[in-house]
This record gives structure tokens, C-alpha cells and sequence, in this order.
């Protein structure tokens, strides 16, 4: 039973000293009032706003839909009337095909015509005469007129279905109708795609879209919901057609004023609270992290004999102490051993940059420049100026050993088009990489040493030359992957070329391969590799593969 109330009571004393349990008791009390405040005005700000716009909307298509109708009337009445009052309408229903039929049908098409002009009805017109298989075929818009014939017969040979309903026709939407009386088939159509460009020019929501369907629009499609997505549709009284639009979330809350007020407030009330909260931080967090800081600098001072002392107000900085003093301990009795390795990587690193700057790569990037400035081309020698300004400031200046790959990608790019100017329609590049490759962190001008060896060993002039590089992450490890369409190597070139890039006494031609594999293993462990793979007449991949994990790396550079 002792035992029992011991460890309870530990419990408790635990809890009661744990930073994070102080932290999060603040929390509670001082700031997720004004975050549930905040969610609320924010919710029903949001609400509101949508809710308004929507209905704004709404009337707007209403208004586009009533006048839609109304050409639909108008369009059914003038089709009415041609077809039942007019002398030539009724010759040609009759369909003698003589002389009097030919007649009647010049005259019907120009009357029609004239009726179009000033009607407000539909942009076209058809009347098929069935037992002759003659169509006639009006539209007002200058459209071809064929393709509103063959769309008529097609659908007429299909079988068709009366009234109005929504279809395309050379990729417009149109709202079409049709009705069979008597062997006589005809009816209209309107363009939809012109009434959905101006009700998006009348609509204040730059990203709403707008379209006419034979269904209305949902909130889910495809069994998924379109998130940020707003549906509205409105369908016509007069035949199956729905005006449907859909409006972004995200534009109609952007502009949201009193959700910054009550910002302004809630921020205004945190600034009157701010002492008595640096009160309770200094005591819980600024004091015992000032003795871990001041602690360290003795630390950097060569003082490795500097212990804290002091007891923690809470436990975890209690830890915290008990780390640096084991620490220290530890870096004492390692002292040696790690300036050995200091000294290995900072000859590693000179030998690198002994590498990058090759004599023949200053005279061949002078000699562009001259040749360049004598064309007068001024934009390619300010492209070679930036490209060598840009590849020595990221090999001189850069102060960590380790880049996130964009930056080698840059510089890759900018070499490559620096070669295109001294190889004209010579160098295609490809460029296929994972999205976290983006995140990825390698040592400086790894890849740019294998693309530099392709234009050095591989291009010609005036022989294309493919290069291709991909970047993969998978299973916590990255693979690079650096391929030319060249002329390729032999088996034992290969393994010659391999044996040498092996070889820790490595020196002069291909010591980029040797660096390559050194620096590699050096970062990220003995598992790390190059491969040289290549076929003659094929051309060569150089595979680079080390081990990485991307929450613990960037973890690790995120103070760098």
C-alpha cells in the first residue's frame, strides 16, 4: 500500500512540475477563449458571406434563364407560324418537290431570314423535310451552316427527342428543339456558350464557371466532394436544361472585414496580457533556458570542464541538464578524434573545389564570352556573366555542406544553357523528379559533376545529345539518376572506370567520380553508392543512391 501511494505521489509531483502541463494550463486559460471566439465569428462570417453570394448569384442566372425562355418562345412561335400560317411553309410541308416546291423554298428561306433579324429568338433554324430528305438551314450568327445540318440529320437519323434539350456541336453547348408534325421535322437552336461568357463578365466572382446542363450541379461528384467548391443550379421551365455555375469558397471569403476586427481585438487583449504571461514564460522557460545558453558558451569557450549545478524548476530542463552535462563529459573524451575528422572533411572539401575549377572550364567559358561579345549578343554573354557569377558564389560562399537540391537543380540548368550557346541545337535536357527531391539536401555540385562530364566527353557539335536526369524517393531513400544518349563504353571501360572511382589514392582524370563516392559516403553512411551502368551505342547512366529520411534530415538543418 506504501509502495502504491509512493508512486501516485511521484505521479502527481511529475505532472505538477511538467513544463508542458504549466504551458498548456496557460493556454487553456488565456488564449482558446479567444481562439473558440475567433472560430465562431469566423464560421458565421463565412456562412453569411456564402449564403449572400450565393443568393446573388442566383438571381443574376434567374434573370439570364427568364430572358432564355423568353427567346425560347419566341423562337417556337416564329417556327409555329412559318410552318402553319405562311403560304410557302405550307407548299413545302406537302413536299411535291416540283417547281412550285423550289419556288416556296427560296421564298421561305428569305422570309425566315427576315424574321430572324428581327426576332430576339433563337440563333438558328432548321426544317427537314422528310420524305424528300431536304433540310433547310438558317444561322444567324455566321457559323457554318453545315454543321448545324449534319447535327440536325444526326440526330434525326438517331431518333429524337422533342422539345429542348442541351447537346454540343462542335464543341459549343447549345439549347436545341425539335418537333415532328406530319412528316415535316424542324425547330431551333441557341448557342449557350455566348450567354455563359456574359453572365461571367456581369458576375463579380472572377473564378465562377458557368454551364448548361441537362442536370443540375451537386456538391459531390463522382462520389467525392469538390472542396472549396460552391454549386448552384437553376433550371429552365421550358425543356430539360439547367444553368449550373460553380463559385469559389476561397474568393467569396476573401473579403471578410470584421473577421479582422475581431483579429485586432483578440490580438489588442493578448498585448494587455502580454506581462503576466512573460512573467510565467521568464520563470518556467527564459531563466532555466539562459543557464542551458550560458552553459553552452562556456562550452564553445574551450571551458570543457563546466557543469550545471543548478535543479531545474521542472523536470524536462532537469533532463535537459542532465543531457549537456553527460554531453560535455562526452565531448571531452571524443575531443581528439573529432578534429581528426575535421580535418579529413576539410580536405575532402579542398580537393572538391581543386575539382570544380578546371582550367579548361575557365578558358572554354572565356573563350564563349569573347566569341559571344564579338556577335554582339548581348543577352547570351549577360546569361554566361550571371551563370559564373551564380556557380562560384554557390561554391565559394555557400557555408553549409550540405544544399537542398533546387539550388543544384539551378545551377544545373544554367550550366546546360550556357553549353547550348557553344553547342547550338546540340544538348537536349530532361528533367523528371519526385516532389521531395525538392526537399532533399546534397552535398554542393554532385550532380553538376556528371552533367559537366557529359558536355566535356559526350557532346559534338551538330549531334544531338539527350541528357536526362531523375530524381526518385522511395522507402526512405533517394536515387539520382544522370543518363546521355552517347556512345556509351564497354564492359571493361566500366568496370576499369569503377575500380579507379574505388580506389582511396585516387588522383587525376575522373577524380570527380572518386570525390563523388568519398563525399557521399562521408554524409550519409557506407550504404550510400554510385553505379556506372552503359551499353556501346547506348549511352551511360550514373545512378546515385543514398539513404535518407526526410522528417529526420529536415529535422536536422532546420537551425542551418
Amino acid at each position: 500500500m506504501n509502495e502504491k501511494l509512493r508512486k501516485a505521489r511521484n505521479m502527481i509531483a511529475h505532472f505538477r512540475k511538467s513544463i508542458s502541463t504549466k504551458v498548456v494550463l496557460i493556454i487553456l486559460i488565456l488564449v482558446l477563449p479567444l481562439n473558440i471566439l475567433a472560430i465562431m465569428l469566423s464560421h458565421t462570417a463565412i456562412d453569411a458571406m456564402t449564403e449572400q453570394a450565393k443568393l446573388s448569384v442566383t438571381s443574376v442566372m434567374e434573370n439570364y434563364i427568364t430572358e432564355l425562355q423568353n427567346r425560347m418562345e419566341d423562337a417556337g412561335y416564329l417556327l409555329w407560324n412559318m410552318k402553319n400560317e405562311d403560304t410557302d411553309g405550307t407548299i413545302l410541308a406537302r413536299q411535291a418537290g416540283d417547281e412550285q416546291y423550289l419556288a416556296a423554298k427560296v421564298r421561305f428561306y428569305h422570309k425566315l431570314l427576315n424574321n430572324m433579324r428581327m426576332a430576339d429568338g433563337a440563333d438558328g433554324y432548321f426544317f427537314y423535310m422528310v420524305n424528300l430528305d431536304d433540310i433547310i438551314v438558317w444561322d444567324s450568327t455566321g457559323a457554318n451552316k453545315i454543321s448545324g445540318e449534319k447535327f440536325a440529320k444526326g440526330e434525326i437519323e438517331k431518333g429524337i427527342t422533342p422539345g429542348w434539350n442541351v447537346y454540343t456541336v462542335d464543341g459549343r453547348p447549345i439549347l436545341c428543339m425539335f418537333v415532328n408534325i406530319r412528316d415535316v421535322i424542324y425547330g431551333g437552336w441557341i448557342y449557350l456558350d455566348n450567354i455563359t461568357t456574359q453572365l461571367s463578365d456581369d458576375i463579380q466572382y472572377k473564378q465562377s464557371v458557368f454551364s448548361f446542363d441537362d442536370k443540375p450541379a451537386k456538391a459531390v461528384k463522382n462520389g467525392m466532394a469538390t472542396e472549396g467548391k460552391i454549386p448552384i443550379a437553376v433550371q429552365s421551365r421550358k425543356g430539360n436544361a439547367w444553368l449550373n455555375a460553380t463559385l469559389s469558397k476561397s474568393e467569396i471569403i476573401g473579403g471578410i472585414s470584421f473577421i479582422y476586427l475581431a483579429m485586432r481585438a483578440g490580438a489588442f487583449i493578448a498585448l494587455i496580457l502580454i506581462p503576466v504571461l512573460y512573467l510565467g514564460i521568464s520563470n518556467l522557460l527564459l531563466i532555466p533556458l539562459r543557464t542551458v545558453n550560458n552553459a553552452q558558451k562556456r562550452l564553445q569557450e574551450g571551458d570543457l570542464d563546466y557543469r550545471i549545478k543548478e535543479n531545474a524548476s521542472s523536470i524536462e530542463y532537469q533532463y535537459s541538464f542532465k543531457s549537456f552535462n553527460q554531453m560535455a563529459r562526452r565531448i571531452q573524451t571524443l575531443k581528439i578524434e573529432n578534429y581528426e575528422k575535421e580535418l579529413s572533411r576539410q580536405e575532402m572539401e579542398l580537393k572538391n573545389m581543386q575539382l570544380q575549377i578546371h582550367p579548361h572550364f575557365l578558358l572554354n567559358t572565356f573563350n564563349l564570352l569573347y566569341t559571344l561579345a564579338q556577335r554582339n549578343e548581348t543577352n547570351a554573354v549577360q546569361n554566361v556573366a550571371i551563370y559564373l557569377s551564380d556557380y562560384f558564389r554557390y561554391l565559394f560562399r555557400s557555408g553549409k555542406n550540405l544544399e537542398l537540391f533546387p539550388k543544384e537543380q539551378r545551377l544545373i540548368e544554367g550550366y546546360i544553357s550556357m553549353a547550348s550557346l557553344r553547342y547550338p541545337s546540340s544538348i537536349e535536357a530532361e528533367y523528371v523528379y519526385d516532389p521531395e527531391i525538392s526537399f532533399v539536401r546534397v552535398p554542393p555540385l554532385l550532380l553538376h559533376n556528371f552533367v559537366e562530364n557529359i558536355i566535356k566527353h559526350v557532346v559534338k557539335q551538330n549531334n544531338l545529345t539527350h541528357i536526362s536526369l531523375v530524381g526518385q524517393y522511395e522507402n526512405r531513400t533517394v536515387t539520382f539518376m544522370v543518363m546521355d544518349n552517347g556512345p556509351g563504353m564497354e564492359k571493361e571501360e566500366i568496370a576499369a572506370l569503377d575500380e579507379r572511382m574505388r580506389r582511396k589514392d585516387m588522383d587525376g582524370e575522373h577524380i570527380g567520380f572518386s570525390n563523388s563516392l568519398k563525399r557521399l559516403k562521408y554524409f550519409y553512411g557506407e550504404t550510400a553508392d554510385i553505379t556506372i551502368g552503359s551499353e556501346p551505342g547506348m549511352g551511360t547512366c550514373i545512378t546515385i543512391q543514398f539513404p535518407y529520411d526526410l522528417e529526420v534530415q529536415n529535422d536536422t538543418f532546420a537551425g542551418k
